[in-house]
């Protein structure tokens, strides 16, 4: 993984950097680890393929610059988990997460409150004014999580595929105070 910090996530054993093409086999083992959530999510572990494919994909009207593919290491620079999110959408003022995945030794920790905390100042330092994101429904422990993390209940989007599974998308946003 690539040295220099991202962001703060204010823990001193954990650092966050911005992850390239080149780190798409520790991007792979991650979701390896996670087979629990690509069940959930797809119904299948990860696909090598599609974890590149995913990592190379854009928002419509976006391109490479606007995505952002962040690291959580560890002390032992392990990566332990992953935020992917999109500057500029759905508009120029609010930042889509794709998706926050950490290993299962990982959760439960208080880490993904930190990684949150400190990618909305990122996000605000840079511009920002608020946060989106999708929750499938089924994942309740997630959308309990998103709730507790400022998060508010936007729409539902019509079923869609992921992998082999079919679901229904909550949609969540975070307007940050001026």
């Amino acid at each position: 993984m690539k040295a220099g910090t991202a962001f703060s996530i204010g823990l001193e054993d954990y650092s966050v950097c911005r992850l390239l093409f080149e780190d798409i086999g520790a991007i792979q083992g991650l979701f390896e680890k996670c087979l629990d959530y690509k069940l959930l999510v797809d119904g299948h572990p990860a696909d090598p393929g599609a974890v590149a494919d995913d990592f190379l994909s854009f928002a419509p009207g976006k391109s490479p610059d606007d995505k952002f593919v962040f690291g959580i290491a560890n002390q032992q620079n392990d990566l332990v988990g992953l935020l992917d999110a999109m500057r500029g959408y759905p508009d120029e003022k609010t930042w889509w997460i794709g998706l926050l995945l950490f290993v299962p030794e990982a959760r439960s920790q208080g880490l993904g409150q930190m990684a949150i905390q400190g990618f909305i100042e990122y996000v605000r330092r840079s511009g920002g004014q608020a946060v989106m994101l999708g929750v499938v429904e089924e994942n309740l422990q997630a959308y309990q999580f998103w709730s507790r993390m400022g998060f508010e209940f936007v729409c539902k989007r019509e079923p869609r595929q992921f992998g082999n599974k079919t679901h229904t998308v909550l949609i969540m946003r975070r307007a940050f105070a001026d």
